[in-house]
């Protein structure tokens, strides 16, 4: 007989594309509602901030790149975002 806990969200988020790809654990919990919740909010803040520093960007030979003027300013951060993808949870079945 299966009960309402027999599922555990595991909420994660993803970095990197091809060999550095990787995907991190934030938490996990029994409650649906709670992992749609805080992946929402965590894709539209993390929206919010690419959209904020892609005001600092150019293209170059056809890739975005930061600006040089902002190389010492906004670097740091904008490269941090710019390898982060979104955030998702994984439905695991408990046995």
């Amino acid at each position: 007989m299966k009960k309402a806990t027999d599922k555990i969200y595991i909420v994660k988020y993803s970095e990197g594309s091809y060999e550095d790809y990787r995907e991190n654990i934030i938490f996990a919990t029994i409650n649906k509602s709670t992992a749609t919740k805080y992946v929402t909010r965590y894709n539209k803040i993390l929206k919010k901030w690419k959209e904020y520093y892609s005001q600092f960007e150019e293209i170059k030979s056809g890739i975005n790149w930061i600006k040089y003027e902002f190389i010492n300013t906004k670097y740091n951060r904008w490269y941090f975002l710019r390898k982060l993808n979104k955030c998702f949870y994984e439905k695991v079945e408990i046995r």
